[in-house]
């Protein structure tokens, strides 16, 4: 609770639903910093506490999707972890299942619920109807596609896009294990070898992607590129706000992934 900066009521409600997991997104960044130099993450609830709450990490969606999870269910909501599988900027699907969600039941209803995504993604609960559901200047809604619910957003020219679709089936951790290896070890892993972070704002969302900095906010996003090392430590405060302990290590990861790169590139040369 202190870590979410909240002090509201605890009870299986829609309303609480959103205040928590709108407290939730706001304190605790999508971060992996560890990752360049060995680190994985860890799929043991108390170590995720550990991580989250008693040492102020952020996480990705195997350490803060199961430990909200659990949260959750501690209240009294139903809650399943569901697996998910994004949909990729060359318009296919990724094809691994290695995102993790949660479907909420509260008040009779389901609730599509996601604390740990590097991208844009809904800031509050979102119903789960294929009515469009505005958010903080963005809109979302959930459809069912070829056999799956699928979540899709509406960009600024109005055109609905998937983002990620999701199972139904719940999921222990045993289930998932196999991702922690996945992007260990997979040249393919798109988490292997950069820096990605990001931090939910009221109106959208801050992202570091290696030499890229997102703003999307109130409908809007821009790309920013960044090219040395100044301009790296400035989009990762900005995405790291409140974490000021992450700040240098984000930095000293930025530029360690950018020097493994221009090190490859060598070597193909």
């Amino acid at each position: 609770m202190r870590r979410l900066g909240y002090d509201g009521p605890l009870e299986a409600s829609a309303e609480c639903l959103r205040a928590l997991c709108s407290a939730h997104l706001l304190a605790i960044p999508y971060e992996m910093l560890d990752t360049l130099d060995g680190g994985v993450p860890t799929l043991d609830l108390a170590d995720a506490f550990d991580r989250v709450v008693r040492l102020r990490r952020g996480g990705t969606c195997l350490e803060t999707t199961p430990l909200f999870g659990a949260f959750l269910r501690s209240l009294g909501f139903g809650v399943r972890l569901v697996a998910g599988q994004m949909w990729r900027v060359s318009n296919e699907w990724w094809p691994h299942w290695d995102h993790l969600a949660l479907v909420v039941e509260a008040e009779g209803r389901e609730w599509l619920v996601d604390v740990g995504f590097l991208m844009l993604s809904p800031p509050e609960p979102l119903l789960m109807t294929d009515e469009p559901q505005e958010q903080h200047g963005w809109r979302f809604r959930v459809v069912q596609r070829e056999g799956f619910r699928t979540l899709l957003r509406a960009g600024p020219d109005g055109v609905w896009a998937p983002v990620y679709r999701i199972g139904d089936q719940h999921l222990e951790a045993a289930d998932y294990a196999w991702i922690v290896d996945f992007h260990r070890s997979s040249e393919d892993s798109p988490l292997a070898g950069t820096v990605l972070c990001s931090r939910v704002l009221r109106d959208g969302k801050v992202v570091v992607m290696g030499d890229n900095f997102l703003r999307a906010r109130n409908g809007r996003q821009e790309m920013e590129f960044l090219a040395d090392s100044a301009e790296a430590e400035r989009a990762l405060a900005e995405v790291l706000h409140g974490h000021p302990h992450l700040v240098e290590k984000a930095v000293a990861a930025w530029e360690k992934a950018r020097a493994n790169r221009r090190e490859a590139r060598r070597r193909i040369a």
